[in-house]
């Protein structure tokens, strides 16, 4: 069997979903990731104000 590849993005799609549980983990997988990158900003530019 010929393996492919997904980018898996937040807004997920109908091809995750056909993977069953694993596209459901990665989606929820990307979800928290983009939390935390956000998460990160938002620390970034408060620390950034906070030294003003």
């Amino acid at each position: 069997m010929e393996k492919k590849e997904y980018i898996v993005t937040v807004q997920g799609s109908l091809g995750l979903l056909a993977l069953g549980h694993i596209g459901v983990r990665k989606w929820r997988e990307a979800i928290n990731n983009k939390k935390k990158v956000e998460s990160k900003e938002t620390n970034a530019s408060i620390k950034k104000d906070e030294k003003k």
